[in-house]
């Protein structure tokens, strides 16, 4: 191979990645009703967790950061955390079709998370945020880490996001 096809080949591979990617995560649908329905169908007095979170915890985190898809994150991480690191991550979930990230790690500047809240409480809580993000007509915060998305980059965030919490859910 020529050194100048070389520099080509080189040169153009990470970038076809990268568009190839963000053309399979923008392809992928993550549609949050059936997950807001199963959930429903979930007895709260029958959950248990395997993290070190509870599941009110676990469902208080996650009505929190859909909370903050709407009205804004207290904190955010730099600009150019968001438009490299933060993008990257997320199309690279999105085109995986799952999330993985520390399971205890909260949002950053997020009131803390009550232990004892009962869990009946934190689920209906994030039923009720699924509903408000599904149903709203306004403009979004940007992502704390992911920055500005559109409606359906942040359906597949929350999907994303509550499906890899929801693995450390059980019925009992």
């Amino acid at each position: 191979m020529q050194r100048r096809q070389f520099i080509k080949v080189a040169t153009l591979t990470p970038l076809a990645i990268l568009l190839g990617g963000k053309v399979v995560a923008m392809a992928k649908h993550y549609p949050l009703e059936p997950l807001l329905a199963d959930l429903k169908r979930w007895p709260a007095d029958k959950l248990s967790s395997s993290g070190s979170w509870n599941v009110s915890q676990i469902f208080q985190h996650l009505a929190q950061s859909i909370r903050y898809s709407r009205l804004g994150y207290p904190e955010a991480k730099p600009a150019w955390f968001q438009y490299t690191a933060g993008a990257l991550a997320l199309t690279a979930f999105s085109a995986a079709g799952s999330m993985r990230h520390p399971l205890d790690d909260a949002i950053p500047g997020a009131p803390a998370l009550l232990a004892d809240l009962p869990v009946d409480v934190a689920k209906a809580e994030l039923e009720h945020e699924i509903e408000q993000f599904i149903n709203w007509q306004g403009d979004l915060a940007p992502h704390f880490a992911y920055g500005k998305l559109s409606k359906q980059q942040y359906y597949s965030a929350h999907f994303l996001h509550i499906q890899n919490h929801l693995q450390q859910i059980s019925l009992t």
